[in-house]
């Protein structure tokens, strides 16, 4: 039997009903990335949704215990992960084909804790030159509620080439 089988047996063994949820949905949306329906495995794992049009951009997450940290709120690195995305997507739109935007400098304010089913970041941008863009994010519940704000600096650079990945047999 195959290592990884076994490995799902003994979780699925030892799994709390949140522990088993949790599980359940990262799967699914697992399955969803092989589909093509997520871009990447970190938007997969947390369940991100992105809308951007020509002057801003918003991702969101749900607020689960998949992203808390050991007090039960939403850990403070994954929202960096939520505004470092929400502008890099924005940054990444208004560049030149065969040019990419990479974060070169982030900087948070942490206002207080999120505490609504979903966190969602806005981004747009501050100041767009040839070779470096400066975007602002921002993290409002749907009650108005401020929860952290932040700007970002990404540097343009041309594109490379994605190299094979050998599979291992």
């Amino acid at each position: 039997m195959n290592p990884i089988t076994h490995q799902l047996e003994r979780i699925l063994e030892n799994s709390s009903a949140e522990d088993l949820e949790i599980l359940n949905d990262y799967l699914k949306n697992f399955e969803k990335k092989q589909q093509g329906e997520f871009a990447t495995y970190l938007s997969a794992s947390l369940d991100m949704t992105r809308i951007t049009d020509d002057q801003a951009s918003m991702v969101s997450i749900p607020n689960t215990p998949h992203i808390h940290n050991n007090v039960g709120i939403p850990h403070g690195g994954i929202l960096a992960v939520l505004l470092d995305t929400a502008m890099g997507t924005l940054a990444n739109s208004k560049c030149d084909p065969g040019f990419a935007a990479v974060t070169t400098t982030l900087t948070i304010n942490y206002l207080t804790v999120a505490d609504e089913k979903k966190i969602s970041a806005q981004a747009r941008v501050i100041r767009s030159g040839r070779h470096t863009m400066v975007l602002e994010g921002n993290i409002f519940q749907e009650d108005g509620k401020h929860i952290a704000t932040a700007t970002g600096s990404f540097f343009i650079i041309p594109k490379k080439e994605k190299p094979a990945i050998a599979s291992q047999q």
